[in-house]
């Protein structure tokens, strides 16, 4: 017998409207591929076939309130800093900033609903909708910010990225 367990990122959408669904899959492609959708409603073919395309994993009218549930504690808005590499497969979540002193390995994800600040190399996945983002580009990034995926970089390159009315502004700070 072979036994494997995963934590997992579920997003349970219901379905009012077939393409109002799609539009709003279609919006929110880069962060969807992240988790697995529980669908509840009228899961169409038009939808299933625009799912699998697409790469997104999903279930149909899971019941997963009989689930256990870890209880979230209201985390404290401040700076996490990680003075340490971010290894592949660690994931972060987080309501705060970001400052990490050191390398961003491919296969980590950092997610955040304030700033980012990235002293070395990003090479994981960043995901924030915070004022700005602060980055040395690596050649497996994955930038996400304000749900939009961000990837007219050049490798090795420092880069500021800010939101500012509603508008996302890229300003190169090194070569």
């Amino acid at each position: 017998m072979q036994i494997n367990q995963y934590n997992v990122s579920v997003m349970e959408l219901e379905i009012e409207g077939e393409e109002e669904f799609l539009q709003f899959v279609k919006s929110k492609l880069p962060i969807l591929k992240d988790y697995l959708l529980n669908l509840k409603g009228n899961v169409t073919k038009k939808i299933e076939q625009f799912l699998e395309l697409n790469k997104i994993q999903y279930t149909k009218n899971l019941d997963l309130g009989k689930l256990k549930r870890t209880k979230k504690t209201e985390p404290k808005i401040g700076v996490d800093v990680y003075d340490r590499i971010i290894r592949s497969g660690e994931e972060i979540e987080t309501r705060n900033s970001v400052l990490c002193l050191k390398k961003v390995n491919d296969g980590s994800c950092i997610k955040t609903s304030a700033n980012f600040i990235g002293i070395d190399r990003v090479d994981g996945t960043i995901e924030t909708t915070g004022n700005f983002i602060i980055f040395e580009k690596g050649p497996k990034s994955k930038i996400i910010f304000h749900g939009h995926l961000l990837d007219n970089f050049i490798n090795g390159a420092m880069y500021k990225v800010s939101y500012e009315n509603e508008e996302i502004i890229i300003e190169k700070v090194k070569d």
